[in-house]
């Protein structure tokens, strides 16, 4: 005859059932980009750096990879500035809401074109009529979040890691990591569990050689007012204005 449990015995299991912690369940991938969106739309101004790996095959005339260290503010509804520093040198990009510069300063020369729209209607604008988009936009965007809707077909929630900064990686920070496939690439997004901040996103395209755009946030400043001079250009001496050219343009041009 099969033993059973004295009613005691039961009684002492069900107890100390009760008092063990519940297995967390997955929070939802669509609800922490929306966080992390919304939280990014409500700062009026904001700062932050980053760390970009570009590999070869997603920049014309690059033969290796590209690292640059970038660094942006943004002042909503209509002024954006990112420095980006590489190898190749230092560039600028400029737009205070009526006008929009590119600095090369390695070349001392610069473009400049009229430019009279918010931050969205930038990025709409350069991408048709240019065929780039600014660096980092996406986070400067007014909504984030539909922005990664439209280029991403499924969200998928990875789990949780931290990143590995400071001296042995004991500086890092505990991230929520989320899975974005596209059509174009397919990307992974970690987002700071406290502060519902991006700290890394690498995107890997569907292109020959699987190539990566590998992105490390740091120094996130959100609500601090930004210096009317982070948005301000001078022509630095000896420089050169040049022609900013179109999408159109150099199609045209490559025909001949």
């Amino acid at each position: 005859m099969k033993p059973t449990a004295t009613p005691l015995l039961t009684t002492l299991a069900l107890v100390a059932a009760s008092l063990l912690p519940a297995a967390a369940a997955d929070p939802s991938a669509d609800q922490l980009l929306r966080q992390m969106s919304a939280k990014l739309a409500a700062a009026k101004s904001f700062t932050f750096e980053a760390t970009r790996e570009i590999d070869p095959g997603l920049l014309e005339g690059i033969s290796v990879a590209t690292k640059a260290d970038v660094s942006a503010a943004v002042q909503r509804p209509n002024k954006l500035a990112a420095t980006a520093k590489s190898s190749l040198g230092t560039r600028r990009f400029i737009f205070d809401g009526s006008s929009l510069v590119l600095l090369d300063e390695k070349n001392n020369h610069y473009a400049k074109v009229p430019m009279r729209t918010s931050i969205d209607g930038l990025v709409d604008q350069i991408d048709a009529k240019y065929g780039f988009v600014p660096p980092l936009a996406e986070f400067a965007l007014s909504d984030p979040y539909k922005d990664f809707k439209r280029q991403s077909q499924s969200f998928t929630y990875l789990g949780r890691e931290k990143t590995k900064e400071g001296f042995l990686g004991l500086g890092g920070v505990e991230c929520h990591r989320i899975w974005l496939s596209g059509k174009e690439a397919d990307a992974e997004l970690w987002i700071g569990v406290n502060d519902q901040l991006p700290r890394k996103l690498t995107a890997t395209f569907h292109r020959e050689g699987k190539p990566q755009v590998c992105i490390s946030f740091s120094k996130w400043n959100l609500g601090t007012p930004v210096s009317a001079s982070e948005f301000a250009f001078n022509p630095p001496k000896g420089s050169q204005q040049i022609e900013m050219w179109t999408t159109a343009k150099m199609q045209s041009n490559s025909k001949h």
